[in-house]
């Protein structure tokens, strides 16, 4: 495994190709429970999927068994490795998931599946900026539900690097295509240096990463999970 650095490493991960090798029985008791609450049955294994990859993961860069990680959520329910510096945050969405990782940083990610269906005005009237619902206002339908998209995940990313909920206050992303994404300012919480970064992921998702280096020099590794069951398989077969 690559040393962390100053950098941020990002996990995608195909959940219907992950829930074929996903156990349950790596799972706290918390996330069996909460998968258990899935009315439909796709969403569970795709649940479980996330968060098994979740713990095999960080268990390759804490030396730890992905079942003994001690996984918590602080007061604003941000997730936490107990007893580690080591800082992740996990999103899902549709049929992938992404997975940031990080040392020592605040450290937000997020997918969304675009889809129709939404009325994005007012979702954006109740969570986003002033200046963020006028940019909003300016566009035809199909260019206004690309831009919610885009806005929502930039601004998901920067409000649990920040640790706190969809209503944390003072943050206001721009968005330009010739300027790209930048963040007007910070959430509150949030280091006066964090960074925002869109990420490409596949045609029909948008996503975003958003996190605190400690140097500009800090850069994001990608990295694809099902590459690496797909390689542990190969062993374990290699040793039967």
């Amino acid at each position: 495994m690559h040393a962390l650095g100053s950098g941020v490493h990002v996990w995608r991960i195909t959940l219907d190709a992950a829930a074929s090798q996903a156990g349950i029985d790596i799972l706290s008791e918390d996330e069996v429970a909460r998968a258990g609450r899935f009315v439909f049955e796709h969403d569970k294994r795709r649940f479980v999927a996330a968060h098994t990859a979740l713990r095999t993961v960080l268990s390759l860069y804490t030396g730890q068994g992905p079942k003994e990680l001690d996984l918590r959520e602080t007061a604003n329910g941000k997730p936490v490795l107990h007893g580690s510096s080591l800082a992740f945050n996990l999103s899902h969405s549709g049929a992938l998931a992404l997975l940031a990782v990080a040392d020592d940083s605040e450290i937000g990610i997020d997918i969304q599946h675009v889809t129709s269906g939404l009325d994005e005005t007012s979702i954006a009237r109740t969570l986003f900026s002033p200046g963020e619902i006028d940019h909003l206002a300016t566009l035809a339908a199909d260019e206004r539900r690309m831009m919610f998209f885009r806005l929502w995940t930039c601004r998901e990313a920067m409000l649990k690097a920040a640790g706190v909920g969809l209503y944390g206050t003072g943050l206001e992303i721009a968005l330009d295509e010739r300027a790209g994404v930048f963040v007007r300012s910070p959430p509150t919480g949030c280091s006066a240096a964090a960074v925002l970064h869109e990420l490409q992921v596949e045609s029909g998702y948008v996503a975003a990463v958003a996190w605190s280096p400690r140097t500009q020099q800090a850069k994001i590794c990608h990295f694809d999970f099902n590459d690496l069951a797909a390689s542990d398989r190969k062993s374990s077969q290699h040793m039967k």
